[in-house]
């Protein structure tokens, strides 16, 4: 079904292609047709003397190939295709040189290597031109620069030469112009038949602008002399360099609209990996924070199990020993990509009894004064180091800001299915107006220490396992009263 698609698809675009093309070749004959009643018609042969109008119009043209050039290049500037740059030689070699000498011997028969120097530079010029069609692994833009000057610094050696009888001969001749008509004929199918292999319209168009430059030269040898009487050719060849211009300007366009969608893309990246590193980075400031926390705790049953005679007490404080030697190895030990978006999918959340939880905890801070209340079986819907990390922050919070002033945790049933754990101390309070500041990454109260990162790193945990953290001041006696709400399911 996939291939079938892709099939229809594929010659919807051939036939759209096709029909483009067709459109330019109406549009492009309706104009030359338009562009010759005007150069043959009476008004326009009086009001311009062909003469003035030839050269007019020849300057034209050389200033319309030297833009096409121009465009070729910056293609190539914009792309790094080397064939560009050998197009935009072939056409600078035109415009530059081999146009306006043209002129200069267009009216002197007698000027035999003027004529001969100006086909010479033309055949480069098409030789160039022809090289960059395809693209190979040997092409390099500095040949086309190699080439130009070759070419320019050979037509100005012809051009210096004294006339001879031969030379004069071949140049009064119409050996010039049927050599000048074959040599577009056959640059402007090449193009036409790669663009129609390749199906680019324009690479097709840039063909068909050199083919209306073709069918001037053949209308020049129809009538049968290259003198000025007339401005059909010349202004015919004019058309035919607006089109190559044309064809020229829209590759400038595709390239740059295609380095605009690349410079995007690589901008999207570029803020996914900034994302990427920035939760990175805090994902290595929370880890070394619960590091250091656990290494506190672990500092404190050391000290409690160093005095003990391997009673009851003594076997409780080792087995939260382990619990938190445990939960510190997992932290380790899970791939920081894991981590990364640390919230499983809720069919994969086991939930935990409340109470046990924070026994643990509570147990770890001997050093605190700590006293713990629960009220039933309460059961919260998020993994059980959540819970354990975030009243672990809160009470490494009242143990700086309020050190040796009792604590009270309390865990009891909320509103609307939750679990509500409160931890409240007995020191100053919070700064007036702090209450959302202090969540805020990196705010901490300088005399007191700390990175700033415990609170931050807790509430961020608990919105992110559908619950939420709000500290607060209160009064009798005055303290600060934290109060954790998670997600409950029944027991």
């Amino acid at each position: 079904m996939a291939v079938g698609v892709t099939s229809v698809l594929g010659r919807l675009r051939i036939a759209r292609f096709f029909a483009s093309q067709l459109r330019d070749v109406v549009v492009v004959a309706a104009i030359c047709v338009i562009v010759v009643a005007l150069s043959r018609s009476d008004f326009v042969g009086n009001q311009i003397d062909p003469v003035n109008g030839t050269y007019g119009l020849i300057l034209v043209t050389a200033g319309l190939g030297a833009g096409a050039s121009l465009c070729a290049l910056v293609t190539y500037r914009l792309t790094g295709d080397p064939r560009p740059a050998w197009i935009a030689a072939a056409l600078a070699l035109y415009g530059v040189f081999v146009l306006p000498l043209s002129s200069i011997t267009l009216t002197d028969p007698r000027n035999a290597s003027g004529r001969v120097a100006t086909l010479t530079m033309f055949v480069i010029a098409l030789a160039i031109m022809l090289v960059g069609v395809r693209k190979t692994e040997s092409l390099r833009a500095r040949g086309a620069l190699f080439g130009l000057v070759i070419g320019g610094a050979a037509g100005l050696g012809v051009a210096a030469l004294p006339d001879t009888p031969a030379m004069l001969a071949f140049a009064q001749g119409r050996t010039t112009t049927i050599i000048a008509l074959i040599g577009w004929t056959v640059v402007s199918l090449v193009f036409l038949i790669d663009g129609y292999r390749i199906t680019n319209p324009r690479r097709a168009r840039l063909g068909l602008g050199l083919l209306v430059v073709a069918a001037s030269l053949l209308y020049r040898e129809a009538v049968g002399t290259a003198m000025p009487t007339e401005l059909v050719w010349p202004a015919l060849r004019v058309v035919g360099m607006a089109v190559v211009l044309l064809a020229l300007l829209q590759v400038v366009q595709r390239s740059v609209s295609t380095l605009q969608s690349d410079y995007d893309q690589v901008q999207a990246r570029l803020a996914h990996a900034a994302e990427i590193l920035e939760s990175t980075t805090d994902l290595s400031a929370e880890r070394d924070h619960e590091l250091k926390n656990g290494l506190v705790a672990l500092a404190g049953v050391v000290h409690v199990l160093s005095s003990s005679d391997g009673d009851e007490e003594g076997e409780r404080f080792r087995q939260l020993l382990l619990n938190e030697l445990s939960r510190l190895r997992k932290m380790l030990e899970t791939p920081v990509a894991e981590q990364l978006d640390p919230v499983p999918p809720d069919d994969e959340i086991e939930g935990h009894l409340v109470r046990p939880v924070l026994e643990n905890v509570v147990g770890m801070r001997v050093h605190q004064d700590i006293d713990l209340q629960t009220e039933g079986d309460l059961f919260a819907a998020t993994e059980s180091s959540v819970t354990e990390q975030i009243v672990t922050n809160l009470l490494v919070n009242c143990d700086r800001h309020a050190p040796g002033t009792p604590v009270v945790v309390r865990g009891r049933p909320g509103n609307d299915g939750t679990v509500v754990i409160e931890v409240r101390d007995r020191g100053p309070g919070l700064p007036v107006g702090g209450e959302d500041a202090v969540f805020e990454r990196g705010v901490h109260d300088e005399s007191a220490g700390g990175s700033g990162l415990g609170l931050h790193i807790s509430r961020r945990m608990a919105e992110e396992n559908g619950g939420s953290l709000q500290l607060q001041t209160v009064q009798d006696p005055i303290g600060c009263l934290a109060v954790l709400t998670l997600p409950s399911v029944p027991v």
